[in-house]
């Protein structure tokens, strides 16, 4: 039976669940059809061939019971040289576990997770989600994504029954960079790494794996805007997800938190030459905290991901980022802190000399 707009939570129950599971399609493929309907000059439909997102099909959940999900370790991604299953995936599958949980008529607007522990790529995650309140207009769930019996990562997730805001509106503007047309990608650079004669056999080697595995996201590095200097700890990549994504509003929100998770803690490195330069011993997450301001977004097509390092210290390093549509529209922010251990002492980049008049 569909949900009703508001449920208690034993009349949310696991009807509710599966209920929503179906519209976001999570009970079995997100997608079965091979095609996209895509609208074309003067207005008629184009049928054209498409590939299915990597990433739509690697967050998959099985209901395994009234409020316990099944991420299955086929569909975990570890990357090369990682401790184990990557922050983001963890991240996007406790965030759709959540969704999963809760009426369609909330929206979520804040998550707010802990990385407890790595997450082996060889088992099965379970995420087990708690209702912790069911209100007229919030929503609240306490999510646990667990291996062996132990907690990997903990969350708490905040949804809203979207209310009009009466002129209440204030955003931030994006800033003046290069559009994502003509910039290289990150695959492009790691094609030119290959080659690289000055670095060893072994990275170049890692470098060609990393490029035989699918890509599940794009990221092109912008120049930065007028005003920043390059010693300044912050980066702006545009960003989408690698094919296409279903058209439902909610794998577009997971797709995003699976992005957000991508280079977070790098530009602390930007005045000591960038992280390739000088990469720490032990690099892990700690925390990640997201707020999402709008839905009028893909994540399958370009995003502007600000992303600023606002204090590094005690090794651990505090980043912040926005997300821009290309129209503009400020639709994401999120912010994590991170560990990073070094045993060496890091050089600093020499600042720009200032120019003088030559008299």
């Amino acid at each position: 039976p569909p949900c009703p707009p508001f449920c208690s939570p034993l009349a949310l129950g696991r009807a509710c669940t599966r209920q929503r599971a179906l519209e976001l399609g999570s009970m079995g493929p997100l997608s079965q059809e091979r095609s996209v309907r895509l609208p074309v000059a003067g207005g008629a439909p184009l049928e054209m061939e498409w590939e299915e997102a990597v990433l739509q099909k690697s967050i998959q959940l099985e209901e395994i019971d009234s409020d316990v999900f099944l991420a299955a370790k086929d569909d975990l991604w570890k990357p090369l040289g990682a401790r184990g299953v990557f922050g983001g995936q963890t991240i996007c599958q406790t965030l759709h576990a959540a969704i999963l949980s809760v009426p369609s008529a909330f929206a979520v607007h804040s998550f707010h997770g802990y990385f407890l522990l790595a997450g082996d790529a060889d088992r099965n995650i379970v995420l087990h989600v708690r209702r912790v309140r069911d209100g007229g207009s919030f929503a609240t769930r306490s999510v646990e994504a667990r291996q062996r019996g132990q907690i990997i990562f903990s969350a708490t997730v905040q949804f809203h029954k979207p209310e009009p805001s009466r002129g209440l509106e204030v955003a931030m503007n994006m800033p003046a960079v290069a559009g994502p047309e003509g910039l290289k990608s990150d695959r492009e650079y790691m094609e030119d790494l290959t080659n690289d004669q000055k670095l060893s056999a072994r990275m170049r080697e890692f470098y060609r794996q990393s490029l035989a595995r699918p890509a599940r996201a794009e990221r092109r590095m912008a120049p930065p805007p007028p005003g920043v200097g390059p010693e300044e700890p912050v980066e702006h990549i545009w960003t989408r997800v690698s094919g296409r994504l279903g058209n439902t509003t909610e794998i577009h929100l997971i797709c995003l938190a699976y992005m957000s998770d991508m280079g977070m803690l790098e530009c602390a490195y930007k005045p000591f030459g960038g992280l390739r330069e000088q990469p720490p011993d032990m690099m892990v997450s700690l925390d990640h905290s997201m707020w999402f301001h709008s839905t009028t977004f893909r994540a399958d097509e370009w995003l502007l991901f600000e992303t600023r390092c606002t204090r590094a210290t005690a090794a651990r390093i505090l980043s912040f980022c926005r997300v821009w549509t290309q129209a503009g529209e400020l639709v994401f922010s999120c912010a994590q802190e991170g560990l990073a251990r070094h045993t060496e002492p890091l050089r600093t980049l020499p600042l720009p000399q200032a120019k003088t008049a030559k008299l």
